[in-house]
């Protein structure tokens, strides 16, 4: 086991600071995702609390140069890092084997967790990475005493029956493959992680209808993304072939062969679409785009770097998204915070994105017929709007404030526990809770 604790007892409780012990898995200042989630939490945490961060070796460089970068808070946030034996790392070998690690990982992580509360009780614990409702969370071997916010965590999120040809015969057997597995995990693990959490955070509403009867639940995606001065982004002119973006593995659960087919469509004739990613379907969509005769409209440019992308996000005209059950892209809040319009279907996480942008040219297409040629005649009526202003919704300015209440509030719902000897009931909405009607 590695393990080391290099700054646990630095610093002293200032006035009203609770102790917080935060798990995230991933924890990479500077990086989106998983690992940007981790850190943005943990910091934005230690603004009123005393964080404790348990994490991998791995993020070690990057965390202190975070720390050193910035002085005021350092002192409150103390990084822990676990890892199993060297002899278990060399054995994760590819992307699939962290569905086996991951969980030894937490079972470690939990017994750290209860050696560092033996040492100075903790006010708060906080499972903040993986986002996956479906896994454990170490964090439950703490006492029952100590108030558990979970998450935001995701992955109720499926593919309709109707949808699932556009997924092919290989990734339809795949989803219903992941429907079983996910599914019986989230009965055996997650609903006993949800009715020890005193609150349940969802990356969107598929989480919230998931637990709403078992646990206090509210609504957050986890990304952390703050608006960015916007460059050219081209001409308006009516008659100017305009650029469409999709961002992501190019996996058919993301929506990519609906992008084709929506782009063959006449509705979305003026538009060219570029896939940035890579992965399984690659060939597949530039053998259909081939097929359908608009070979020179749509381009596969391979992974980017994350300038990148982020310099395509400015340049594009709009996002096409068509993610068939992402929990709470990152990507899709990148766009909102270039001031870059989504187009996306309303399952799981992206619609989040764009209601709570609310630019006025984004849209969520509802699931049903004709689904390509609604997303296609989505990107036509962006046409003769301006491209909207940046979005601040998902900036790190609202974290401080939001882990704040979600602490407070993890605490009295422990308090009412205790007093009434059962669990609370209630209901969500985005970032805030609201009693449940009879």
């Amino acid at each position: 086991m590695q393990s080391s604790n290099k700054a646990s007892g630095a610093g002293s409780l200032g006035p009203g600071r609770r102790r917080v012990l935060v798990s995230a898995y991933a924890c990479g200042p500077g990086m989106g995702s998983e690992p940007g989630a981790g850190w943005e939490f943990a910091r934005a945490a230690a603004v009123h609390s005393e964080v404790w961060v348990i994490t991998r070796p791995r993020f070690e460089p990057l965390i202190a140069h975070a720390l050193a970068a910035e002085p005021v808070l350092a002192p409150w946030i103390h990084p822990v890092y676990v890892d199993l034996p060297d002899w278990c790392l060399r054995l994760k070998k590819h992307h699939r084997d962290v569905y086996w690690y991951y969980p030894l990982w937490q079972r470690l992580a939990g017994q750290r967790a209860l050696d560092l509360h033996r040492e100075a009780p903790f006010d708060v614990a906080h499972h903040v990475t993986f986002a996956s409702d479906w896994m454990p969370c170490g964090l439950t071997a703490l006492p029952p005493t100590v108030p558990l916010v979970w998450g935001p965590v995701g992955g109720a999120s499926y593919v309709p029956v109707p949808l699932l040809r556009w997924l092919g015969l290989r990734g339809a057997a795949a989803e219903l493959a992941r429907r079983t597995v996910t599914g019986a995990c989230r009965r055996a693990i997650a609903d006993r992680t949800a009715r020890r959490a005193q609150l349940v955070v969802g990356l969107n509403d598929d989480v919230r209808r998931r637990f709403a009867g078992t646990a206090a639940v509210v609504v957050e995606p986890n990304a952390v993304v703050d608006p960015a001065a916007r460059g050219s982004s081209g001409s308006s002119a009516p008659s100017r072939v305009r650029t469409a973006v999709f961002v992501g593995r190019l996996v058919s659960w993301k929506g990519t062969r609906l992008a084709v087919k929506a782009l063959s469509h006449p509705a979305a004739a003026n538009w060219k679409l570029e896939f940035i990613g890579a992965g399984p379907d690659q060939r597949w969509l530039e053998a259909e785009a081939a097929r359908r005769g608009i070979s020179d409209r749509v381009t596969c440019r391979g992974q980017l770097p994350r300038e990148a992308v982020l310099a395509a996000l400015d340049a594009a005209d709009a996002m096409l998204f068509p993610s068939l059950h992402d929990s709470a892209p990152w990507v899709v809040a990148e766009a909102c915070a270039a001031g870059l319009p989504v187009i996306c279907v309303d399952l799981g996480g992206p619609p989040i994105f764009v209601r709570g942008t609310a630019d006025g040219v984004s849209r969520v297409v509802d699931v049903g017929p004709g689904l390509p040629a609604r997303l296609a005649v989505a990107l036509r009526d962006s046409e003769s709007v301006q491209r909207p202003t940046p979005s601040d919704r998902w900036s790190s300015a609202r974290m401080p404030a939001l882990l704040e209440a979600w602490y407070g509030q993890a605490a009295q719902f422990r308090a009412g526990r205790d007093a009434a000897g059962n669990g609370s009931s209630v209901s969500s909405e985005v970032g805030g809770l609201v009693p449940q009607t009879p």
